[in-house]
């Protein structure tokens, strides 16, 4: 284009003198006109960013894809089951230990007793564009630039040069099921001996004139006891033991108050539960955790994770609730400009968690895919953006 010029403005600095000024007007006229055309030449040079559909691109078409982030939910649920197990005395709890308050049946509950909520972002692939570059042109005209993607394929800025990768954070992830478990289930005690022996006494009478005589005889058997017999009998241990810790605390056996009483007190009160746990049953108890994905839309919004039974045997719900909390006025943008590109600005939602209609857990998170889509100049200018969230975080012109 200057070689063009001075092309043109040497022969009129060397005809100066003896040129009319009509020709030297013209000649200034066509100079402007040459000036004028150069700013086509470089209109064409544009990029060119649209939504990339279903249908491929030609196959002639120089550029690359990059996409918009949104953000998905990791759920994690720590609760605790509690199984109830039915003592095998049951039957005779009221009769023997006078009391209604006991496990009738077996069954299990849960409760929840913490939750966590990490977002994960992503590339959305509703959110797919495609830059084409412009063709190629003389060295002169070649304008430099530089895209920066992320791993997933996320735009991260536009016009830098390029920086090294930081290294990535390996997230700690675990499979385990639960954390502790009591399943000592079962009734130590039940495990008695079940038979008693039994004692006949036979008398014979023998008669000799006006004197009679009696033989004792004892005839030994065994016989199986009832589970009534048992029962009675687990509840007389249950009476001498707390005899027993009478006489221990009172002084009756006198032994030296210490340590050693303590230590036989905590024995007996143990050698009582196990027994105890025959009539009124027992309870283990086993923390597991739950993981569980979201990934949240316009129009869905909310997400029953699992279904609990309570210690009251009512059903629960565990339920996941997005509601969005800064909603901005804004259109999309979804018609493709020359020399603009497409980036998300998202909205602030608090995310909760609740049991049945009690709130159990609430927090916000920047929540990319409920915001608007929007679009800015590239022309001249250096643009940053949150790989997390789409958004412009900085923009330079040059």
């Amino acid at each position: 284009m200057i070689s063009l010029l001075f092309c043109t403005f040497i022969p009129i600095f060397n005809n100066l003198k003896t040129m009319k000024l009509l020709k030297l007007s013209r000649l200034i006229f066509l100079v402007f006109i040459l000036i004028a055309l150069a700013g086509p030449l470089k209109a064409q040079y544009q990029f060119l960013v649209t939504k990339a559909a279903d249908k491929a691109l030609p196959v002639t078409a120089r550029g690359i894809y990059y996409a918009l982030p949104k953000t998905t939910f990791k759920v994690k649920l720590i609760l605790e089951k509690v199984s109830r197990i039915r003592g095998p005395f049951a039957n005779y709890t009221e009769k023997y230990l006078g009391t209604d308050n006991f496990i009738k049946t077996n069954g299990s509950y849960f409760r929840l007793l913490s939750v966590d909520i990490q977002p994960v972002s992503m590339a959305d692939p509703s959110q797919l564009y495609y830059v084409q570059f412009p063709e190629d042109r003389s060295a002169k005209e070649i304008r430099h630039f530089g895209f920066q993607l992320n791993d997933e394929g996320v735009l991260s800025a536009f016009g830098l040069k390029p920086v090294s990768k930081t290294e990535k954070k390996n997230e700690e992830t675990s499979s385990q099921t639960y954390i502790y478990s009591d399943n000592s289930s079962g009734f130590k005690m039940a495990a008695g001996y079940s038979r008693a022996q039994k004692v006949d006494t036979i008398v014979r009478k023998f008669t000799i004139d006006t004197l009679t005589i009696k033989r004792f005889l004892y005839k030994t058997s065994w016989v199986n006891l009832s589970e009534e017999d048992r029962a009675n009998d687990a509840a007389q241990q249950i009476k001498k033991i707390r005899d027993s810790r009478f006489n221990l605390l009172n002084g009756y056996h006198e032994v030296n108050y210490g340590d050693g009483v303590r230590y036989m007190d905590a024995e007996l009160q143990k050698l009582e539960h196990q027994y105890l746990t025959l009539f009124l049953g027992r309870e283990t108890k086993k923390m597991v955790v739950r993981n569980f994905m979201f990934d949240p839309e316009k129009g869905h919004l909310s997400k029953v994770l699992m279904q609990i039974i309570n210690a009251d045997g009512q059903q629960q719900n565990i339920r996941l609730i997005i509601k969005p909390a800064n909603l901005l006025p804004l259109p999309n943008a979804v018609l493709p400009k020359p020399d603009f590109i497409f980036y998300r600005i998202p909205v602030k939602a608090v995310v909760q968690i609740s049991i049945g209609s009690y709130p159990f857990y609430s927090d916000v998170f920047p929540i990319p895919q409920l915001g608007v889509v929007s679009s800015t100049s590239m022309e001249n200018t250096q643009l940053h953006f949150d790989w997390q969230t789409g958004t412009l975080t900085g923009i330079e012109k040059r």
